[in-house]
């Protein structure tokens, strides 16, 4: 079997052909996996990054004068909470400061 067609070579086992199409497809939807949790973690970069800048906009306008009330009551904007911590790339990291992958605290 040639290893850069997956083609088989003569004198190959009449199952190969199947094989080959199964791990094809495995191979395609594991592409397609990878390619939306790439995608994922760009979308939780750009929502942790919006809503740190939330915030601030929320804080410029007390601080030009508005009331909070008036913000969140009569103009209906959302209170932002506090501003996400950035993710770790280390599970672990997060793990052993009390904090789970998810945000939450983690169980004593």
């Amino acid at each position: 079997m040639s290893e850069a067609d997956h083609t088989p070579d003569q004198g190959e086992h009449s199952i190969d052909e199947k094989v080959l199409s199964l791990m094809d497809k495995r191979l395609s939807t594991a592409r397609e996996l990878a390619d939306r949790a790439s995608e994922l973690r760009e979308a939780r970069a750009r929502l942790e990054e919006t809503q740190r800048a939330y915030a601030a906009a929320f804080k410029g306008a007390e601080k030009a004068g508005w009331d909070r009330k008036e913000l969140t009551g009569h103009l209906a904007f959302e209170e932002p909470g506090r501003a996400p911590r950035r993710r770790s790339t280390s599970r672990t990291k997060d793990t052993a400061e009390g904090q789970t992958s998810e945000g939450g605290t983690a169980a004593p």
